[in-house]
């Protein structure tokens, strides 16, 4: 994308918080029940926007669903596809944007397989929370999210919310890279795409925003 060279303060980014609920179906891929997002700009604790969806999951033995092509059908009621849009449009008048998640292949893949319904947060950076913590603070062993977040002050509850998934992993971001910033690891968005983020491949023509959209997220 655009935005690889680009020299970008944490302070002008939006970093979007993204947990996605998931069920397994016997041997079947597991599925998202449920989503949750929450964003904050810049390194601050204040809280620009959140949201939650639940989702209805397709019955056992459903076959995947068929690449999606343009025209694209509209999203079904309480799918994956309809959370994932209604995430994406609070994107559309802010920006520059990075995803955190934790770990971040399922996100990855849904969202690129979603990316008809949610072009802006599939054309995110993704930054990986738990490998930026395991940089700043260096462990004998991996630690696991929960172990990270103790480590905080957040105690996971027996039954957690996907809200407060979102909500905890944003919090140990703000931490981990705070304390980054101090330690002189990294001062832009670059510097974190650069240890432990992905950039995605770029979008078909079909699915590509409005340019004003686009200028918006990566200009």
């Amino acid at each position: 994308m655009a935005g690889h060279a680009k020299t970008t303060p944490l302070s002008d980014v939006r970093f979007v918080g993204l947990r996605l609920r998931l069920a397994t179906r016997g041997l079947q891929r597991p599925v998202p029940v449920g989503a949750a997002a929450i964003t904050q700009h810049g390194l601050g604790d204040h809280v620009a926007w959140r949201t939650h969806a639940e989702i209805e999951a397709p019955e056992p033995g459903t076959p995947p669903p068929a690449p999606i092509t343009a025209p694209v059908p509209p999203a079904a009621p309480g799918s994956l596809a309809e959370a994932l849009a209604g995430i994406d449009r609070h994107l559309a008048s802010d920006g520059p944007h990075a995803l955190l998640a934790v770990p971040p292949f399922a996100e990855k893949t849904i969202l690129w397989e979603q990316r008809a319904y949610c072009p802006l947060l599939a054309s995110c950076v993704v930054l990986d929370v738990l490998a930026l913590a395991a940089i700043v603070h260096p462990t004998a062993t991996p630690q696991s999210l929960d172990a990270r977040l103790r480590g905080i002050g957040l105690d996971p509850p027996a039954e957690r919310a996907v809200t407060w998934d979102a909500y905890a992993m944003t919090s140990l971001f703000r931490r981990v890279v705070t304390d980054g910033v101090t330690m002189r690891r990294w001062s832009t968005l670059e510097d974190l795409a650069r240890v432990a983020g992905t950039y995605p491949p770029e979008l078909e023509p079909e699915f590509v925003p409005a340019r004003d959209v686009q200028e918006s997220l990566f200009d």
